[in-house]
């Protein structure tokens, strides 16, 4: 079984921490990767890395039930992790 490392490392300053994405509750998740579409530029490889990172996170915890206290419905949540996936791919390509 092969397990995929979902953390993201974020600096502050002289700080570094690290977190693991897959415990943050999913509509957390959902609307970080709203705020990066609407605010960051998809042509910078570090920000689809970013967006692709808590993607992944997202579609780890679309595929389990939901355990969170607000969750989204599974299907529109699949289908909004694909519509981010495609977009993602329309940019690698270029």
């Amino acid at each position: 079984m092969v397990t995929k490392m979902l953390q993201m490392s974020m600096k502050s300053g002289d700080e570094e921490q690290v977190l693991d994405l897959t415990d943050a509750p999913e509509f957390v998740l959902a609307q970080f990767c709203d705020l990066i579409l609407r605010k960051q530029d998809l042509r910078n490889p570090d920000v689809r890395k970013m967006l692709r990172e808590t993607v992944d996170a997202l579609k780890a915890k679309a595929e389990k039930e939901p355990v969170d206290p607000v969750a989204y419905e599974r299907n529109s949540l699949k289908e909004r992790i694909a519509d981010i996936e495609d977009l993602l791919k329309q940019f690698d390509h270029e």
